[in-house]
């Protein structure tokens, strides 16, 4: 897997740069809580042709900063992005908001808890 280190302010035009709709498909979005209220955000890509290699863009933020959406860039990545703001709990610009979670839910499920 090739890892792409990226930032908040590069993210879009790091993408855009890679990124050819008839050749990568866009997998999903993940977040790692690195505790300390950091988290280490991943973008992961799929080549369509054998060997099918995997991309994987990072950027790590406070988990207080708004997330640079890719969805001008990926259009599908949307649903991920929206699934990660409920399961994390953080802002990402343009998410909806209550995609996968009750009402009920805990929040943020996936991070961290303070002892």
């Amino acid at each position: 897997m090739t890892r792409i280190e990226t930032s908040f302010e590069t993210l879009k035009n790091d993408v855009a740069a890679f990124y050819k709709m008839d050749k990568h498909h866009f997998i999903t979005m993940n977040g790692v809580d690195l505790g300390n209220d950091e988290i280490e955000y991943q973008w992961f890509f799929c080549d369509y042709e054998y060997p099918c290699a995997e991309t994987m863009f990072v950027a790590k933020a406070n988990a207080n900063v708004m997330v640079p959406s890719i969805r001008e860039v990926v259009e599908p990545a949307w649903v991920a992005e929206a699934e990660l703001s409920d399961l994390m709990g953080v802002e990402i610009e343009n998410a909806d908001k209550g995609f996968m979670l009750d009402v009920d839910s805990d929040e943020a499920p996936l991070r961290k808890k303070k002892k």
